[in-house]
């Protein structure tokens, strides 16, 4: 693991060096607390940026603003609103708020046609309008980004490489061949605490591997693949959002 650590640090050396408006994109799991820490290590003062949904727990609202003011990363937040959550109400995080019309015309239409919200009807488009496109407000003007994004979470990221170019954008996965056990103790030896849901394990053993927005996110067994329980029972179970798919510039 120790080379794998130091292979991410230089990696993300490299990339700071070469494409001077880069940035990381952390959802606050568990993988993008161990890219943003690597990234600090790095630099101290590499930009953060995050996309939230209106859908996400309140427990990652929480653990957004401890991770906040604890790692001082001086996040960027974008979200999809029209006015600040009441979780980042009396906070000092610099939030993005953008526009919400197109999510409630269409959630609203699906709901009338459907009698069901537009995540359990249509999460590709629920996708698109609250992530993918606050994604490429959130690098418009960046060069390069890094994610945590690792190949062993699901069989949608086995490919994946750890320099990719779509258009104008260079994304950097610095932790890509990280294994979940090695991510976990990467935490555990930095003293990074978890976000309250991985800590939570159901009677039946299972458990919350990958987080996403609360609708869309299920606890799963061990010997599941951690994707597993992200969009469960629509078409797009163990997907992706579109994030890392589609070309953001």
């Amino acid at each position: 693991m120790e080379e794998k650590v130091e292979h991410a640090k230089k990696l993300i050396e490299d990339t700071i060096s070469k494409y001077k408006r880069t940035a990381v994109a952390c959802s606050f799991g568990k993988d993008s607390m161990v890219t943003v820490h690597l990234a600090r290590e790095v630099d101290p003062n590499i930009p953060v940026f995050s996309i939230m949904t209106l859908f996400k727990p309140k427990e990652t609202f929480e653990y957004l603003k401890i991770m906040n003011r604890q790692m001082n990363l001086d996040a960027i937040v974008y979200i999809v609103s029209d006015g600040i959550p009441e979780a980042f109400q009396d906070n000092n995080l610099e939030l993005r708020l953008l526009p919400n019309e197109e999510f409630y015309q269409t959630a609203s239409r699906i709901k009338d046609e459907t009698g069901r919200e537009i995540y359990e009807v249509s999460p590709d488009e629920c996708c698109r309008i609250l992530k993918v496109e606050p994604t490429k407000i959130a690098v418009r003007d960046l060069d390069a980004w890094i994610c945590g994004l690792r190949n062993t979470e699901g069989r949608v990221r086995e490919d994946y490489q750890e320099v990719e170019r779509k258009g104008g954008l260079i994304k950097i996965n610095p932790i890509l061949t990280f294994t979940e056990e090695e991510v976990l103790q990467y935490l555990q030896d930095h003293e990074i605490p978890l976000h309250p849901w991985y800590t939570t394990e159901l009677p039946d053993g299972r458990k919350y591997r990958s987080l996403g927005c609360a609708p869309c996110t299920e606890p799963i067994f061990e010997e599941q693949l951690e994707r597993d329980g992200r969009w469960q029972n629509t078409s797009k179970c163990g997907g992706e959002c579109g994030i890392h798919t589609q070309r953001l510039k």
